[in-house]
């Protein structure tokens, strides 16, 4: 009997998800090794180049999502502002994790029921997706308008472009990617080729809200398999 499951992750958002994942990956690598003089000049022309290129990849990939699959973008987002008692809830034990990975008995040991992202989740995500566009916005302008600008105004965009693109990366690499680590289901849903599904009884586990509220819905009018 085969176990009851439920899309998570659609096709387009793992597309993009991936995408973003490896084009951020290589421009956070070109671009720390310009910023920090790291390799010689020539190299670090050549780092240009490919900070350029793949620039491009990473902006049609972020606005192939948005115009291309404009109602998922617009339900993610969705889940990403609702914000209720629930929510903020969650950070009285900050979902149970210090508990549950230091043994540190922080809060209440029941977790507060969360909808498809938990709070944590959804700070991290508005922050994520602000400083996509905000990273395209200024790497755009700065590369193509710079002497259309003053130079306050270049210079502290710059530093938006530089310093924000690495505590967004320190974010990503020390909190999200360890936290999705943890949760087995998730990861494999996202990376696994085919569909996104994860287990019913996890999704109940981890997002009973989003279980509740939006898939019983759907189930109703056409079981999930």
């Amino acid at each position: 009997m085969h176990e009851k499951r439920v899309l998570k992750f659609p096709l387009s958002e793992k597309v993009f998800h991936n995408v973003n994942l490896i084009t951020w990956i290589a421009l956070i690598v070109t671009g720390v090794l310009i910023y920090f003089q790291l390799v010689d000049e020539p190299t670090s022309e050549l780092m240009m180049d490919w900070h350029i290129g793949i620039g491009i990849v990473f902006t049609i990939n972020f606005f192939g999502f948005v115009f291309l699959n404009f109602d998922r973008f617009a339900l993610m987002m969705r889940n990403l502002l609702i914000w209720d008692r629930d929510t903020f809830a969650w950070f009285k034990n900050f979902g149970g994790y210090p508990r549950r990975l230091f043994g540190i008995k922080f809060g209440p040991e029941e977790v507060a029921p969360q909808g498809r992202f938990n709070a944590g989740q959804k700070a991290a995500y508005l922050i994520f997706m602000f400083m996509i566009f905000g990273l395209i916005v200024s790497g755009w302008l700065l590369y193509a308008y710079p002497a259309a600008m003053g130079k306050i105004f270049v210079k502290w965009m710059f530093y938006f472009h530089v310093w924000g693109s690495i505590l967004t990366s320190l974010l990503a690499f020390c909190v999200h990617m360890p936290l999705a680590v943890i949760n087995v289901e998730d990861l494999k849903a996202m990376f696994r080729i085919g569909a996104g599904d994860v287990p019913l009884d996890d999704a109940h586990h981890h997002a009973p809200k989003w279980v509740e509220n939006d898939l019983m819905a759907v189930d109703a009018a056409k079981p999930a398999h």
